[in-house]
């Protein structure tokens, strides 16, 4: 039974680091709210797979949303670039870079278009753009590349009450309910 457990213990533990992403390019953005809003973006000149990290911090418990847009040149509705963009995936990660990682995944949206990521705390985030250049058949050697954006926002209470507020109502109210039989029987 305990080399059960020390097997799964190692495996956690080795687990762990792949959680983490090595970034080939980083930002540091600073305080980003809530509420607060940051650009970014990233031009390409060779193929080749990229994870571009953009770190920031928050105050307090936020939500935050944004998008990210592919940068294509074209001519007349013709792609004659010798390069392509595929923007694969928007990831935030817990924490900041260190030696060039992130820490641990906290989401991922793999429609960068647009991106949402609820349930933040205050902290410290990084916003991955995980991005693939491929060759084309093009004839303008040219750059391609993304650009996007991200808000945050403090979150919204609910004008429906959470269940377990909900249930102390109810018990509150049936304990009241009992208080007054309770005096009408004496």
């Amino acid at each position: 039974m305990k080399t059960k457990l020390l097997g799964a213990l190692c495996a956690l533990s080795l687990a762990g680091p792949t959680m983490a992403a090595t970034c080939t390019s980083t930002s540091n953005w600073g305080p980003l709210g809530p509420p607060g809003l940051e650009v970014f973006g990233h031009a390409f000149g060779s193929t080749g797979s990229y994870l571009d990290c953009y770190t920031f911090t928050l105050s307090g418990p936020a939500v935050s949303f944004g998008g990210v847009i592919e940068r294509d040149p074209s001519l007349w509705g013709f792609d004659l670039n010798q390069l392509a963009i595929d923007v694969t995936s928007v990831s935030l990660f817990n924490g900041g870079i260190t030696l060039g990682k992130t820490g641990s995944l906290f989401d991922s949206d793999s429609s960068p278009w647009d991106f949402t990521f609820n349930g933040l705390t205050a902290g410290t985030y990084t916003l991955a753009v995980a991005s693939s250049i491929t060759q084309e058949w093009g004839i303008v050697p040219g750059l391609v590349g993304y650009k996007g954006s991200i808000a945050t926002a403090a979150p919204v209470a609910s004008p429906a009450p959470e269940p377990e507020a909900l249930a102390m109502m109810l018990a509150g109210l049936a304990g009241v309910g009992a208080a007054v039989r309770r005096r009408r029987r004496a």
